[in-house]
């Protein structure tokens, strides 16, 4: 079973870094650490009018991955409607609809400003048939489970309330993410429901109902859908155990300036990915200077 994959881009990310620049360093850590088909479909969604320039960027990769850059519009026609939506939030809608768009079964999650850090199997993603979900507590985002529980209308104790996923890099199951849509908005369509709660100009949005329903997340609301129709457990196992000890993130590389690389990417490490985010300001040259000792072998 190869997996999906599903990137959201933008040339000029937040904070106006080069994302771009970055997206090349992700294909390049992946590029030496998956094997040749380990992807069935790498999906880069971008604004439409980015897409020509993405996929002229991105065309040599294109032998090594099945790289298919689509309009974001393309993925979530709603947006069209809702120009007022920020990238951030556009990206969280595009990790969902991106099952609509990528073959049956089970699908990465990716940012820009993710790389990948050492050999990876399809055995250690799934298992039994099952994805790895790596949690963390609820606590450290207490919002975005309680904006969640609101808009699916469950209780915010659901599961287990002390932990729920954590975020990019995630699998998530294509069922799943399709079940988290259909649970949106009753009659009203998923992603025009959520859109339309981030437009202050809208009466609705001036109740209080509305305003605790904004710090949604794409993966509480996968996550809390997938517990309210008790799916969880047919799609994922648990890892960063001492059974399945390999972690999908590790966080090692905030701060940047306090980083040691070489322990990150030591061979008896357990994670797959890290993040060297973008608030880092950081252009791509000095990110890629930094790691690439431990990716061009």
């Amino acid at each position: 079973m190869s997996l999906g994959a599903v990137l959201p881009l933008s040339v000029r990310g937040s904070y106006d870094v080069d994302d771009l620049g970055r997206t090349e360093i992700l294909l390049k850590s992946l590029s030496e650490f998956t094997p040749s088909g380990f992807f069935n479909c790498f999906l880069i969604v971008t604004p439409p009018d980015e897409v020509e320039v993405v996929r002229k960027r991105i065309q040599p990769w294109s032998e090594r991955f099945p790289i298919r850059v689509e309009s974001e519009e393309t993925l979530v026609p709603e947006l069209k409607k809702h120009r007022h939506i920020r990238g951030w939030r556009k990206q969280q809608l595009v990790k969902l609809a991106a099952a609509n768009y990528l073959p049956d079964g089970f699908y990465l999650t990716f940012d820009a400003d993710v790389i990948c850090l050492r050999p990876i199997k399809e055995s250690q993603l799934i298992i039994n048939n099952k994805a790895i979900i790596q949690y963390e507590k609820r606590a450290l985002h207490p919002k975005w489970w309680r904006s969640s529980a609101r808009i699916l209308k469950v209780s915010t104790k659901l599961g287990d309330p002390e932990i729920g996923m954590s975020v990019t890099p995630a699998i998530l199951a294509t069922e799943l993410s399709k079940n988290a849509m259909q649970h949106i908005g009753g009659k009203k369509h998923w992603a025009d429901y959520l859109c339309r709660l981030h437009n202050p100009k809208n009466p609705n949005n001036w109740r209080l109902s509305r305003f605790l329903q904004l710090k949604w997340t794409e993966y509480s609301l996968y996550y809390l859908s997938a517990l309210k129709s008790d799916l969880l457990h047919n799609y994922h196992i648990c890892c960063g155990n001492r059974e399945r000890p390999q972690q999908l993130l590790v966080h090692d590389a905030h701060p940047f300036e306090s980083w040691q690389p070489a322990k990150t990417f030591a061979k008896d490490q357990t994670g797959l990915f890290c993040v060297v985010g973008s608030k880092s300001m950081l252009e791509p040259a000095e990110v890629w200077q930094t790691v690439a000792p431990y990716i061009k072998k």
